[in-house]
């Protein structure tokens, strides 16, 4: 079983995101972008260690910012209505932000007997379960004579709602449900099924405590391995211990009744006092084990060790093997913390391995790192930027995914996050590109990753995911004899985040020599070192194509030294460049 689909609305940063989800979700974003708030709303509807489920109930900050000030603006456009009744309660508090989370369910053949009861709705002759979380108004006669009394005592301007916005949003009257849409409430051994466990990003604390270091983790785990076999085994084990100590520390000794004594059969009395072996609960037991690395404990390794360790563990006892839990949801927030790039290896394999073995399980994982985006799994990723989320799912189709796939130098987080970035096909691009802006202070702030044609669906995403952010994406490519795939990419050109050029000739060699007094410039510069001292220019463009590589790094080593300051970049070069640098967002 898995969340398929996703919609959240008005909950912190996030106004409203519909998303589908596949079996495993890795969420990538600039940070403050939403990430973690879209993990802690997916837990709202779901059963959680929170006691008593306390942690559902939200706050005035837990409302969306843009869903508050749309509500204030009515109430300040509508007052004079509202202190006369001419609006009614009900009007009113339809009107009132209204945080919601659902959870689309998706099982599988054998899982039916689980979501019997969480029936949605019926499309297309097929079964949509899920649930749905809602903290709503709930004492609305109250609500509303609050906000008629704060009204009452003076007229509410714009500029005024920030000394009284909370007692005309009183959220104290506010209740939460977790439900199946036109049905009711969900009863606990129902919602008890679905499990939504999160390890936030701030482990640093827990993992550095010598008394919490792992051990509550890990005695759970311990005791989740254990038959009854098992427990008479350790049983067992404890008496031969406590034997042990109390025959080393001669125990009986100290219980010798004096031979010399009036007090009639005490002797015999005081022959049945026993010492006996006090067998703690299992629990305590297991209590004294902790964890450790080599023959160390936990708390003298290194931060990165400390927390790897501790998520392995985590993750193994956290997740119950039971027959009655249908869904165990795993959230991890960057699991890359504080390892390096080998423990980071080991921890994506782990992962992998991990989602791989337990059916029941899905995982949800926020990552700043590549590592963690499985080029062969692009259909798991979801972009977030400033509260909205896009996945790749809804966003391309598996044609665009190959060929993402197949992209050897794909970088997701350098794509969508670069302030500027430069999107180029080939390694002369790179190059020369690279050696230029290197030359160039002005232009140090240049992202550049290589792409391979027909990157327009992505280009779409990227201008869905920067919308309104300022940051602006450079495409160079070459023509190639390709007038339609040209045409293609020039629609994409919209002059204020994304500006795409192509070579005027077939490829970048022609267009260098072509353009200024490059020829001249080269020639002179490289005519006795590449033997092109008596070349035409079409000479000299064949001849740098059969060694472009070789010629070419050459002439970047001299481009960074500064000892070919002549040479200009080509026309479709020049304008991305000037494209990145000028003030047109």
């Amino acid at each position: 079983m898995k969340i398929s689909r996703v919609v959240i609305k008005n909950y912190r940063n996030i106004e409203n995101i519909d998303i589908h989800l596949s079996d495993t979700v890795a969420l990538i974003g600039e940070n403050n972008s939403g990430k973690s708030n879209f993990l802690r709303a997916i837990t709202l509807p779901f059963f959680t260690d929170e006691t008593s489920l306390s942690g559902k109930n939200l706050a005035w900050t837990d409302i969306n910012n843009n869903a508050k000030e749309k509500y204030y603006r009515y109430v300040v456009d509508n007052q004079e209505k509202i202190k006369n009744d001419i609006i009614s309660c009900e009007d009113f508090i339809s009107n009132m932000p209204v945080i919601t989370v659902d959870v689309y369910l998706e099982p599988n053949e054998t899982e039916n007997f689980f979501v019997k009861e969480l029936c949605w709705n019926i499309v297309n002759g097929e079964m949509v379960y899920g649930l749905r979380y809602e903290y709503k108004p709930a004492k609305i006669d109250e609500i509303f004579a609050t906000v008629k009394n704060v009204l009452n005592k003076e007229n509410m301007e714009v500029s005024k709602i920030g000394s009284v916005k909370m007692n005309l949003l009183p959220v104290e009257n506010y209740s939460y449900s977790i439900s199946v849409p036109g049905k009711g409430s969900v009863p606990y051994d129902v919602l008890k099924r679905y499990k939504y466990i999160s390890l936030e990003a701030e482990r640093d604390e827990f993992s550095r405590s010598r008394e919490r270091i792992g051990s509550k983790s890990l005695v759970k785990l311990l005791k989740k391995g254990l038959t009854d076999d098992d427990k008479m085994s350790i049983e067992k084990e404890y008496y031969h211990f406590f034997e042990t100590i109390k025959n080393i520390s001669k125990m009986d000794s100290i219980l010798n009744w004096q031979e010399d004594t009036e007090l009639k059969d005490a002797k015999e009395f005081f022959s049945h006092i026993n010492v006996l072996p006090n067998m703690p609960p299992m629990h305590s037991l297991l209590n004294s084990v902790h964890l450790g690395y080599r023959e160390e404990e936990m708390s003298t390794q290194g931060l990165g060790y400390r927390n790897m360790i501790l998520l392995l563990v985590l993750i193994n006892s956290l997740v119950e093997k039971q027959n009655d839990v249908a869904l165990n949801v795993l959230a991890i927030e960057e699991p890359e913390a504080h390892l390096c790039i080998n423990n980071i290896k080991l921890m994506t394999s782990f992962l992998n391995a991990f989602t791989k073995n337990n059916k029941s399980v899905q995982l949800f994982y926020s990552t700043h790192n590549t590592e963690f985006v499985n080029k062969l799994a692009l259909k798991n990723v979801v972009v977030m930027h400033d509260g909205k989320a896009f996945s790749f799912i809804d966003e391309l189709d598996e044609k665009d995914m190959d060929y993402l796939t197949k992209n050897p130098n794909l970088d997701l987080f350098k794509l969508f996050f670069s302030k500027k970035c430069v999107l180029f096909e080939g390694i002369s691009e790179e190059m020369l590109i690279r050696s230029y802006i290197d030359s160039k202070k002005e232009l140090s702030d240049i992202e550049m990753l290589s792409f391979h044609k027909g990157f327009t669906n992505i280009i779409e995403i990227w201008k869905k995911v920067n919308f309104g952010t300022g940051n602006k994406l450079g495409i160079i490519r070459d023509y190639d004899a390709q007038e339609n795939a040209k045409n293609e990419h020039d629609r994409l050109d919209d002059g204020m985040y994304v500006c795409v050029r192509t070579t005027k000739e077939y490829t970048l060699e022609p267009d260098i020599v072509n353009t200024g007094n490059n020829y001249e410039v080269l020639k002179k510069k490289y005519g006795e070192t590449f033997g092109w001292s008596d070349f035409s220019k079409e000479q000299m463009q064949s001849a740098w194509r059969d060694a472009k590589a070789t010629q070419m790094l050459a002439i970047c080593k001299d481009i960074v030294s500064g000892e070919l300051n002549e040479l200009q970049m080509p026309q479709h070069i020049q304008e991305v460049l000037n494209f990145m640098n000028s003030d047109s967002v």
